[in-house]
């Protein structure tokens, strides 16, 4: 991510006290939690991370009442660690997500959609510590994932496109890059996208970016250039234009260009991109 949000959160005592707690079912409870988890979610999408941990803080006390096991609290705990992977607290993430991983084995099985999602976000977290062996541990959890997924999803599934990503991501990282392995990843995620989701899906342009980096690398610059300018584009008319992943796409379009030797170009995505890091950076400090 171009920015990240880093704020000390307080959920953990509740992540491990959701492990342990069996009250039934309560109607209520899972009205309040649906409706927690919706906000929660939406604003996760706009980024806007201070409301959602309000709204999934909310989820996670509801789901303190639910059965043990119930695949509702595992939800709420991935939610919770994708939370703070995005607010770059990743030590925290990876303690919430291994938790859940542990529950939903015991709880669902080790074939279970609750475990596939569980291995997806733990990998992603370890991927994001660019910390990594030639075989890392981050590699492994989501092959197992992407191999659950293609099992109990089929090979065109959406969720299996995002572990995709997840992966061709990992192996585009500068430290260790193994490009010619990440290039089909990504192109197969594109395509299951594209269909799936339509050609103007935030995460089509997600793909599209992550392909436009990879060539970039590789010094492949007249086929990351489209990549690049469909990814700003898309991410332009579907979120909002302060939204960090504008920022994101911005910042890699201008690098390319620069690749091109194209700089007053490049310095115009550049402001854009800085405009927007700016204005966040602003916005937490005001009262």
């Amino acid at each position: 991510m171009f920015v990240n949000w880093k704020r000390s959160l307080t959920l953990v005592g509740l992540a491990f006290v959701a492990l342990a707690v069996d009250a039934g079912p309560a109607t209520g409870s899972a009205r309040r939690w649906a409706k927690a988890m919706k906000s929660g979610s939406a604003a996760y999408q706009e980024a806007d991370f201070a409301s959602a941990e309000k709204q999934f803080k909310i989820a996670l006390k509801e789901a303190l009442k639910f059965e043990m096991g119930d695949p509702r609290a595992i939800q709420t705990l991935i939610a919770v660690g994708n939370l703070y992977r995005a607010e770059n607290k990743l030590d925290v993430a990876d303690g919430i997500l291994r938790n859940a991983r542990v529950v939903a084995e015991v709880w669902r099985g080790p074939t279970s959609p609750e475990l596939a999602a569980t291995l997806n976000a733990l990998g992603a977290v370890e991927a994001s510590w660019n910390q990594f062996s030639e075989v890392s541990e981050a590699e492994n959890l989501l092959r197992q994932a992407l191999a659950l997924r293609e099992k109990l999803r089929g090979p065109d599934d959406p969720d299996v496109a995002t572990t995709l990503r997840n992966l061709g991501e990992l192996l585009t990282n500068e430290f260790r890059p193994r490009y010619a392995e990440a290039e089909p990843l990504l192109k197969r995620a594109l395509a299951i996208e594209e269909k799936a989701l339509g050609p103007d899906d935030p995460a089509v342009a997600s793909t599209l970016d992550d392909l436009g980096v990879l060539y970039m690398a590789e010094g492949r610059y007249r086929e990351a250039e489209p990549l690049e300018r469909n990814a700003v584009a898309i991410f332009e008319r579907t979120l909002r234009p302060d939204h960090p992943d504008v920022a994101c796409a911005l910042q890699h379009y201008a690098a390319l260009l620069r690749q091109m030797h194209r700089d007053s170009e490049a310095d115009s995505f550049d402001a854009r991109a800085f405009a927007i890091a700016t204005n966040h950076l602003s916005s937490r400090h005001d009262p």
